[in-house]
């Protein structure tokens, strides 16, 4: 009679450990955390030579095998599969889903193997293939019934975790276009640089950094030289084309991961240098000047050159912001421009900046 009691308590207490599975995850887990925990539960259950756990794919709705323990089975675990499905016995399994102890095809010994279904009211998940050295006869129906009572646990986890998954990727996906879409509406259509949008918003903060750390900082005001008579010899198109690899060819020459171009209107360009004396801004842009002139151009079997102008000024350190604003620091560039345009063109001009 304490034999029996001791039995009985001892099913008790797998039947709690069972229902507790959910208890022993600690969400959001991955999926791989969530296999150890059940695999842990199934050696607790039945002894094991090889457990295998496939998943169904949303895309091809085909069971992909996901995880396999011992690691050297997988390649027999995918035949077993593959065999039980050319037989009909897998499809009816998973139609069943119910487990099932079955005949094993594809593993050397013959012995049996234990299919568990994962599935719930909405969909099947995947199944779990186990592999036992217990003879057939020995696997008792408490075994079998606790295993189910295992998988069903097990299913519910999944499901909440894969659309925990689900949702994760669509959130990121989301996330990611709709940083693309405020990316292009802060980007030029036809030049790829940043707009007049981006250029407002983004100096002010350049200028108050600037301040703060009390770094230099520079702007340089560039305008392609005589580009109407680009556009009236050989087209628009060709116009757009220019313009296109004009900012290629600058975007090229600077620091890609501090310095940035903005088209300000038409062929003009503002050109924004942090941590950069106006000095140095004066000689960059000189070295951009003279690439762009000897750029040439190929148009429809046409050499095309061009010229650019620049109008450079800085702030040195620890200017401070409250007394100019963006547009006076922009004004200023341009009156160094139009000195450059009115002093023959194809020149840099520059100075500090002075409120």
């Amino acid at each position: 009679m304490s034999e029996k009691r001791a039995a009985l308590l001892e099913l008790i207490d797998k039947i709690e450990h069972m229902g507790q599975f959910q208890d022993r995850i600690d969400f959001p887990a991955t999926i791989g955390q969530i296999w150890e925990v059940f695999l842990d539960d199934v050696r607790s259950l039945i002894e094991i030579e090889v457990c295998a756990f496939f998943v169904v794919d949303d895309d091809s709705h085909e069971f992909i095998l996901e995880y396999v323990y011992p690691d050297d089975r997988k390649k027999t675990c995918q035949k077993e599969v593959d065999y039980q499905i050319e037989c009909g016995i897998f499809s009816w399994i998973i139609n069943r889903r119910q487990p099932a102890l079955i005949p094993a095809l594809a593993f050397e010994d013959g012995k049996s193997i234990v299919m568990l279904p994962l599935s719930t009211i909405k969909r099947t998940l995947g199944v779990v293939m186990v592999k036992t050295p217990i003879k057939e006869s020995f696997i008792t129906q408490e075994n079998m019934k606790l295993l189910t009572m295992l998988a069903k646990q097990y299913s519910l986890v999944l499901e909440n975790t894969l659309l925990y998954e689900r949702l994760k990727r669509k959130h990121k996906s989301l996330e990611k276009a709709n940083g693309e879409i405020r990316l292009l509406s802060r980007k030029d259509s036809l030049t790829g640089c940043y707009n007049r949008g981006y250029l407002n918003e983004h100096l002010q903060h350049e200028i108050k950094r600037a301040s703060r750390y009390h770094h230099p900082l520079s702007i340089a005001l560039c305008d392609i030289d005589h580009f109407k008579q680009v556009n009236d010899t050989f087209g628009h198109l060709c116009g757009d084309m220019v313009l296109t690899e004009f900012v290629q060819r600058i975007l090229s020459l600077i620091r890609s991961d501090m310095d940035w171009l903005a088209r300000y209107g038409g062929e003009e360009f503002l050109l924004v240098l942090p941590e950069t004396h106006y000095k140095n801004a004066s000689r960059l842009a000189e070295r951009l000047r003279e690439e762009i002139s000897k750029k040439e151009f190929s148009w429809e079997g046409e050499k095309v050159s061009i010229t650019a102008s620049f109008g450079v000024t800085g702030i040195d350190r620890g200017a401070n912001p409250e007394n100019f604003s963006v547009e006076d620091l922009i004004a200023m560039s341009d009156q160094y421009l139009y000195q450059a345009k009115n002093s023959g063109r194809d020149k840099v001009i520059g100075g500090p900046f002075t409120p």
